[in-house]
């Protein structure tokens, strides 16, 4: 890997681009690749510099974000780019569709009283996406070493030299068990799936996009997602989700009922859990109880609470997200006699929550995006992974 990531801000307003270069230059090994004030000067600096990763404003004159990302995915698709939002109502839809357009993720520049507490809360999140960006990175290169190709690798961080490294592509040892594999099944049947529950964080709103659509209107069973984002944003997803679904999809309430052929959203900023109301029937609970795994709402959380309510009747669902957030939950349904469907490494824009199950071989099986929707009903409807 390069010592350092180079990052391209490209922000119509001088003071944002300002601070945003500040920061960056506080953040170990990343590196200003250069600034842009608006989306046709990006494309020209992103032909000169080649960022690895592009810090982009939302709302730009003449060519906006959403047509600048569609350009830069389109002509560099390995160039990671990362929204740069407000918070209002109107930016959450754009953000949310820069994300189904290929953004990698998007972080909400922050606008309290305190420039130090300003820039602390955005350097921390910058810190975040820019780990992020370089394990992708990593892969990629790693991806290439075990496809048998050519890559060029340093010999050390402090000589910088380069050498060319031929490795074949990786074999299993001989009588070795693939630790991993795309259409791993367990065969282990359960007496039936009353509930889906799906755990998403990073390439999230693209990953439901592709798979919520395909499911079929009279889809038999409630569906409750935790989606890895802030107030405001979870609504404009499930509206989004909703206009473009067969299935109904909502924001999750308070003291909702849970209905089938319904898929909830955990609200951006509240956990989202199952309790039994004075009738003792199962309703939607929100909760403000601290951050697990620094998320909320947590996956973990919400897949606790139907290990509880519904024992081992759920599906589990683990797909593209950063971190280990699911794994905890989905051993707790597992450890009922529910289980568990994961998304493959190779469809995953990284692959944090699903590898962490499967490495813990807490994973029934694991499939690509492409085949998440037809998996899902046919387990529910045959009852068995």
């Amino acid at each position: 890997m390069e010592k350092d990531l180079k990052i391209l801000v490209v922000d119509d307003t001088v003071t944002d681009r300002q601070i945003l270069a500040r920061v960056i230059a506080d953040i170990d090994r990343a590196e200003l690749a250069g600034v842009a004030a608006n989306g046709n000067l990006a494309l020209s600096k992103i032909e000169i510099k080649q960022p690895d990763l592009v810090l982009l404003d939302v709302h730009m004159p003449d060519m906006d974000g959403i047509e600048t990302l569609k350009q830069i995915k389109q002509r560099h698709p390995d160039i990671d780019v990362v929204m740069i939002s407000g918070m209002d109502r109107e930016t959450a839809q754009f953000t949310v569709k820069a994300l189904e357009s290929g953004a990698l993720d998007f972080i909400s520049k922050p606008r309290g009283p305190s420039a130090a507490d300003n820039a602390a809360e955005l350097r921390q999140a910058l810190g975040r996406l820019i780990s992020m960006v370089r394990t992708r990175k990593y892969s990629r290169q790693v991806r290439g070493i075990a496809g048998g190709r050519t890559v060029a690798a340093p010999l050390s961080r402090s000589s910088g030299a380069l050498r060319p490294i031929v490795v074949p592509p990786l074999q299993p040892a001989a009588g070795a068990e693939k630790k991993s594999p795309i259409g791993k099944r367990t065969d282990r049947r359960v007496e039936r799936i009353d509930l889906v529950a799906v755990g998403v964080s990073t390439g999230g709103p693209n990953a439901l996009q592709e798979v919520v659509p395909q499911l079929q209107k009279d889809f038999p069973l409630p569906i409750l997602v935790v989606q890895h984002m802030p107030p405001i944003f979870t609504a404009s997803l499930a509206a989004r989700l909703d206009a473009i679904s067969a299935i109904r999809v909502v924001e999750g309430s308070d003291g909702e009922p849970i209905n089938r052929g319904t898929l909830y959203i955990a609200p951006g900023g509240r956990h989202m859990v199952v309790r039994k109301n004075a009738g003792r029937h199962p309703v939607l609970a929100l909760t403000d109880a601290p951050p697990v795994n620094s998320c909320r709402p947590s996956v973990d959380v919400l897949l606790r609470s139907l290990a509880m309510i519904y024992g081992g009747h759920v599906l589990a669902v683990i797909l593209t997200g950063m971190g280990s957030d699911g794994l905890a939950g989905v051993t707790a349904i597992r450890r009922k006699g529910g289980c568990a469907l994961v998304q493959d490494e190779k469809s995953s824009v990284i692959w944090g929550m699903p590898g962490a199950v499967a490495e813990a071989d807490q994973a029934d099986e694991i499939a690509p995006l492409s085949r998440m929707a037809a998996r899902i009903s046919e387990i529910v409807d045959r009852g068995y992974i």
